[in-house]
């Protein structure tokens, strides 16, 4: 979940550099419906708590990297027992997301003041033009997809 449109498709798309934009692809508008602890990896410290390097929420660090952290924080829970995600800075925007785990019951979709869901897809016009103008600041290349051919559609 990234802090805005921009950073949440920069964390999807950024180290391709293209954007790949098949029919199904949605973005949501998400709050808390209770309260979700999470592990602040951006405060001051927070990486040496649990046994890591400073810059492993300031740096450069390879995404490789990053992941095995992310599922250290989640399978040995260095953080703690009740810990449901981290927050941490992007790779890309430098914009802040969060990485959630086992919370589905904790996360709920925003409704609007006419009580519709701020759920779309991604090629929702007025979704879609403002997502290629962040993407195009980011130099990252937009294009669509068919269904059939999102490579993350077809069964593996």
């Amino acid at each position: 979940m990234g802090a805005d449109l921009a950073t949440s498709a920069s964390e999807v798309f950024g180290e391709a550099g293209i954007a790949e934009v098949c029919p199904r692809y949605r973005v949501s508008v998400l709050a808390p419906s209770t309260p979700v602890p999470l592990f602040d990896l951006t405060k001051p410290g927070a990486a040496m708590t649990i046994g890591a390097l400073p810059t492993l929420a300031d740096g450069n660090e390879a995404r490789e990297l990053t992941q095995q952290w992310a599922r250290a924080i989640y399978e040995d829970q260095p953080a703690g027992p009740t810990i449901r995600g981290v927050r941490y800075r992007t790779a890309y925007n430098f914009g802040h997301s969060l990485a959630l785990w086992d919370c589905d019951d904790r996360i709920a979709v925003v409704h609007d003041s006419a009580g519709r869901q701020q759920d779309h897809a991604l090629r929702h016009p007025g979704i879609f033009a403002r997502f290629q103008v962040e993407m195009r600041k980011r130099h990252i290349s937009v294009a669509t997809v068919t269904e059939s051919d999102c490579t993350l559609c077809q069964p593996r």
